[in-house]
């Protein structure tokens, strides 16, 4: 594992002292003999002969016998193999430490390289924290309900894996740090988060004025050497739990999150997130059990009941003064609830607890106030209602009523109570704060995407309402192994799988639709699940994957990150609370190239942010009748989206209250299928179209033929569109949409084409382009997401010429980049 390369590391680093050693009172220029020069020759060539014997040597010495353990393969696992195995770590740690001090002595950035001299030193304790508790370790795994479909030896391997992997950290921080040294390569520094002043502004976090992706881990511990390597943001958790009968907080748990804000501070984390939990205190439950009424998962409690309401003011107000004061002027995000979800139809997601007696007069008061007569909600709901008292709707609801105005007014009804919800909870938090700290909430990542609209979560109030909004969003490799069902629907073999490198729509999605309804508002996912979830896991992430996801996250608006997960003590042992098995605190590879890729992105964070279009010049219509109504609407529209996003044109979406802000002269509206539309939202499309607005309708003849209720539309609302197409199969839609839209795209600097290796057109690059207003110079950000090498050429436009350096290594690159999966490069262009 790394032999090879390993030794041609110390060949270059042994190669460039020689030369700094042999260089010592050289004489300079014409002043050197030619037989000096001979004798130098012949001086550094015997040098560099006994450099190479003593780096076989080196390596032979620390090299691993033994490749990573496989299912099915018998290795040798005894006292003396382990220990063997411990030492070839412990040393290729200590010359890593050697090359680090080196580097320091010569002012060669080490920020990197400490990243996995940090991994090293843990997954040597946690190795053999995993070897010493393999009975711990094994029940932890049996958490997971598949744990019967994994190796049943997963256990008793993963300490040898984890030394294993250590190695491989070892050796490709051993190779970079050399390049460094020879001058191969030029890394910039990344900022050191441990000290500065971290503001918000302008849509962005800024350390001592200069933008930054603020980032940690789930559970990270609170230690500097692990938030220097993984990074800083701290924190709060509180919820009703916390809360005594008297309606205060108790001086012992207010001591307690003080200090935790204060060792927070005294690290200089931040931003400082103070998380809501919703589980109600064990004596609200004995005196009022009818709170449970209508409890879900991460909310056991009825939102609706007037008692959660005033326990939860009480509880911020015994809390938030305290912990904002400890926080003093250190940024804070109060993040007002993890994964909240209402889902309300059969098979839904605890649905089955259904709703409170609070919640059903709520409802009824709401068709009142919608329908004013009861005559106009029996002819609307098809009932015979005596008075709106008898309205109802049996729990959970049977999703063969979609499509109908009953399906409908309950999502609608359901959206709004929970709207109406974490409006009291932002009004309530920020009250009692008195910087009135921004909210977020953790939205589960696949509710955008999910055709399901019955859990109550309003997405585009929801955003609206958030200053930083929020979720907790996935990618998923190639070779994952998928429990249960594949959450998005699609056969691994004829989906993502087929043409990418990850399954990666999900995350993009999410963020270029939060990007278009707020421009200006920073992101933050405090659960990323890139490295795994319930339903998944990949036992072998590599450095590439986790590069190319994260580049991909934030360079379409991700502003903090926080993945899921680490939870290991700082004794090495894995946290119980948790299904570890084949989670990212397993992977020392993973660990490692988390914490160098954020490293890396924070180094070139301005250009980084500049690739996120502030202009969307293709809009997707987003409308929410529809995905109440229609179970292929979000299918669809994914695929659309999909499609356009292949094009590499600045693709976003709109909803129908930003239809009328749209620019007729330079964005085009591309509608998607969309068979249920409210008559006013109706007007405003045609509106946009009548206007000489670009629009491209797919499956036209399925638009607009019923209102939001589910009635027929009667009035003759037909548009002529720029552009009529069907639905296809992803790439040829791609290529259709492209040959559609090209003539409206605004002219970029560069050219580009992509190709695969024979040079055929293909697809699967991600390429923005930006420019410095300032120095005119043109950053190019590359991702290649396909599974497959491509080959893009760049060339600048009117005739121009120019110079192209790498930003990541310093390096001068052609117009010819060739790409394999999961690469990614950040080009700066300077033209002439």
């Amino acid at each position: 594992m790394g032999g090879p390369s390993s030794l041609k590391a110390c060949e270059r680093v042994i190669k460039f002292r020689t030369w700094q050693l042999l260089s010592v009172g050289e004489p300079s220029g014409d002043d050197r003999s030619d037989e000096h020069k001979r004798t130098k020759t012949k001086e550094q060539t015997e040098m560099m002969n006994i450099a190479r014997r003593v780096c076989e040597l080196i390596l032979c010495l620390i090299v691993p016998v033994v490749p990573a353990i496989a299912q099915g393969v018998s290795v040798d696992q005894s006292d003396a193999a382990w220990h063997e195995l411990k030492s070839q770590v412990q040393e290729r740690a200590d010359a890593l430490d050697a090359l680090i001090q080196n580097a320091e002595r010569e002012g060669v950035c080490t920020d990197y390289a400490l990243v996995s001299k940090h991994v090293i030193a843990t997954y040597l304790i946690a190795a053999q924290y995993d070897k010493d508790h393999v009975e711990d370790v094994r029940k932890i795994f049996q958490k997971v309900w598949w744990f019967k479909k994994t190796d049943p030896k997963e256990a008793d391997n993963l300490p040898w894996n984890e030394l294993r992997s250590c190695l491989d950290v070892a050796d490709n921080a051993i190779a970079e740090l050399t390049r460094q040294l020879d001058g191969s390569v030029t890394l910039s520094t990344p900022p050191d988060f441990s000290s500065g002043k971290m503001t918000l502004d302008a849509g962005a976090y800024r350390l001592d004025g200069k933008p930054v992706f603020p980032h940690s881990l789930v559970w990270l511990p609170g230690t500097p050497e692990y938030m220097q390597a993984f990074g800083h943001i701290g924190g709060a958790y509180y919820q009703l739990t916390h809360l005594r009968e008297d309606g205060t907080v108790s001086p012992w748990t207010a001591k307690g999150l003080v200090e935790r804000t204060q060792a927070d501070v005294a690290n200089n984390a931040a931003p400082l997130v103070h998380l809501i939990g919703h589980a109600p205190a064990k004596w609200m439950v004995e005196k009022h059990p009818e709170i449970q009424q209508g409890a879900r998962n991460f909310t056991k409690y009825d939102i609706d009941n007037p008692l959660i309401r005033k326990w939860m003011d009480q509880l911020c107000a015994g809390v938030l003064p305290k912990i904002t004061a400890a926080a003093g002027d250190q940024p804070q995000v109060h993040l007002l609830a993890n994964e909240p979800h209402f889902a309300t139809q059969k098979g839904g997601w605890l649905a089955k607890n259904g709703v409170s007696d609070l919640t059903v007069q709520k409802f009824r008061q709401w068709i009142a106030a919608k329908y004013v007569s009861i005559d106009a909600a029996n002819q609307s709901h098809g009932a015979e209602y005596v008075s709106f008292a008898d309205v109802n709707v049996d729990m959970p609801i049977d999703p063969a009523l979609r499509g109908t105005a009953v399906w409908y007014d309950w999502c609608r009804f359901n959206m709004g109570r929970v709207n109406e919800w974490f409006t009291f909870l932002k009004t309530t938090t920020q009250r009692h704060d008195p910087q009135r700290s921004p909210v977020s909430i953790k939205t589960l990542g696949h509710t955008l995407g999910s055709s399901e609209r019955d859990g109550g979560m309003d997405i585009e109030y929801l955003t609206k309402l958030q200053e930083i909004p929020g979720s907790d969003l996935r990618v998923v490799p190639q070779g994952t192994t998928f429990y249960g069902k594949n959450e998005d629907g699609r056969d691994t073999e004829t989906g993502w799988a087929s043409r990418y490198a990850y399954l990666w729509v999900d995350q993009s999605m999410v963020l270029d639709f939060t990007k278009s309804l707020c421009p200006d508002r920073p992101f933050y996912d405090s659960e990323w699940h890139g490295f795994g979830t319930v339903s998944w896991r990949h036992y072998h992430m590599n450095r590439p994957y986790v590069r190319s996801a994260m580049w991909l996250a934030f360079t379409h608006g991700m502003s903090m990150i926080n993945p899921w997960l680490w939870g290991r003590g700082l004794d090495g042992g894995l946290n119980d609370k948790a299904d570890h098995i084949g989670e990212l605190a397993t992977q020392p590879i993973a660990v490692d190239a988390y914490g160098r890729v954020m490293k890396e992105l924070n180094a070139h964070a301005a250009d980084v942010i500049a690739s996120v279009p502030s202009q969307r010049d293709i809009v997707i219509f987003y409308c929410e009748d529809s995905a109440i109504q229609d179970p292929d609407y979000m299918p669809q529209v994914t695929d659309i989206y999909e499609a356009l996003k292949l094009t590499n044109m600045r693709i976003g979406f709109v909803t129908p209250s930003g239809l009328e802000q749209l620019s007729e002269a330079s964005q085009t509206l591309v509608v998607p299928p969309t068979p249920f539309i409210a008559d006013e939202t109706l007007a405003k499309v045609v509106r946009f179209c009548e206007s000489g607005g670009r629009s491209i309708f797919v499956e036209q003849e399925k638009s607009f033929v019923k209102n939001e209720l589910g009635f027929q539309r009667d009035d003759d609302s037909s548009i002529s569109p720029t552009a009529a197409i069907s639905i296809k199969p992803v790439l040829e839609l791609a290529e259709e949409l492209e040959q559609l839209l090209m003539p409206s795209q605004v002219e970029r600097p560069l050219d580009f084409k992509i190709t695969d290796e024979n040079g055929a057109k293909a697809y699967g690059v991600f390429l923005t382009q930006s420019v410095d207003p300032a120095t005119g110079m043109i950053s190019v950000a590359m991702n290649n997401v396909s599974k497959d090498p491509r080959v893009v050429k760049l060339r600048p436009n009117k005739a121009k010429s120019g110079v192209m350096i790498d930003a990541i290594d310093g390096n001068r690159v052609s117009g010819i980049v060739n790409l394999q999966p999961c690469e990614v490069r950040l080009l700066k262009a300077t033209l002439k």
